[in-house]
């Protein structure tokens, strides 16, 4: 390994020569016998990058390697993510294109410093957290994971976070009355079917879509999940996690609305032609429901509104982790922290209302 057998880490530097472009080189050689050329516009930076040469010849850095960001991403890409799904693999890949590639492809791994991919968070900071968060990640394990093959020495993105964003509305789950308005107002079988899965078994918008009716008897069996890959289903209809396979009971809500919806497929929500639900036929499907109802609503919100429910009904933190199909504990606190900070709003609010019209009456009674 570079620098075994010395007992000096030390460089021979050589003069300084300075160039006819104005820059100063200088020739620099390391303790294995290897030589290098430094560039830099004064001494002081040649001096500095000399030092640098020393340091990551002592960590056993590929010294004077020219990979670049867009050629390592590809290894990163190849080596690290083969046992994805294919629609997360098709997810890295469209934003890596979009965001990092056109900014970092081109330049060498070694020469990304922090400002360049603080660059592209500034980029998308008028993204959603959730964009950003994956932006962030997908940087993070390119240069993590070029850092641990010793191709660079410090990763540039460490310390950069997320702009936090001030959502259009405060609002993630719908209140009782929206939710008895929404489901009679949409009429469409499979869209009334994809609601209720949501709504009282939450069910994820790809765990309702991929539900069999076979999947279906005195309980709900989620065993299996559409996703797309494009427009297409994808053909892994494996679910996330193991926490995701779950067994839920068929509220008396539920049950009529599943009666009533025809078995023409295998699912029990396909497209209108009995296939495997699209990405564009489920957006037709969708349009039904936010065509009935004068508010705004979303896929993720049903199954946030049963949650909801189940803080609502004091159902205990680990069962409504199962019920949820929740890896993690922590997810289920933190929507249940969410819910509660949204009443202890609701509830200053009243008290805001009340003192002031305390107020008022008080004012009245003394201007009598």
């Amino acid at each position: 390994p570079p620098g075994a057998g010395f007992e000096s880490h030390t460089l021979e530097v050589f003069f300084v020569k300075k160039r006819k472009d104005g820059r100063y080189q200088k020739k620099v050689t390391l303790p294995d016998g290897r030589q290098k050329v430094v560039y830099g516009k004064s001494q002081g930076e040649i001096k500095q990058k000399a030092q640098d040469l020393l340091q990551e010849y002592q960590s056993g850095l590929v010294i004077g390697d020219d990979t670049t960001v867009g050629e390592w991403a590809i290894q990163w890409f190849s080596t690290y993510k083969t046992n994805l799904r294919k629609v997360t693999r098709e997810n890295y890949a469209i934003l890596y294109n979009k965001h990092i590639l056109p900014k970092l492809g081109a330049l060498l791994l070694r020469e990304v410093r922090p400002a360049h991919c603080q660059g592209i968070m500034t980029d998308v900071a008028n993204n959603s957290e959730s964009l950003q968060r994956k932006v962030l990640v997908i940087m993070r394990q390119i240069f993590g994971t070029a850092r641990q093959n010793r191709l660079i020495l410090f990763d540039p993105t460490e310390g950069l976070t997320i702009t936090k964003r001030v959502e259009a509305t405060n609002q993630k789950y719908l209140t009782p009355e929206q939710q008895r308005r929404l489901m009679d107002s949409v009429v469409d079988p499979r869209a009334r079917a994809f609601c209720g899965l949501c709504l009282y078994a939450g069910l994820r918008r790809e765990e309702a879509l991929g539900l069999q009716w076979g999947d279906i008897d005195t309980m709900i069996h989620v065993r299996r999940a559409v996703t797309f890959v494009g427009n297409d289903p994808d053909p892994d209809l494996s679910l996330k996690t193991k926490s995701s396979y779950r067994d839920v009971p068929i509220l008396s809500e539920l049950q009529p609305i599943l009666d009533a919806t025809p078995r023409s497929s295998l699912f029990v929500i396909p497209t209108a032609t009995g296939q495997v639900m699209t990405k564009s036929a489920f957006r037709r499907m969708w349009y039904k429901v936010e065509q009935a109802v004068d508010f705004r609503v979303t896929p993720h919100m049903l199954r946030h509104s049963f949650a909801t429910n189940l803080h609502g009904a004091k159902i205990d933190l680990k069962t409504a982790q199962h019920i949820l199909g929740h890896s993690s504990i922590a997810v289920t606190a933190n929507i249940y922290t969410h819910i509660q900070n949204g009443e202890t709003e609701k509830a200053m609010t009243k008290v805001q209302k009340f003192i002031s019209s305390s107020q008022k009456v008080v004012k009245s009674k003394k201007r009598a």
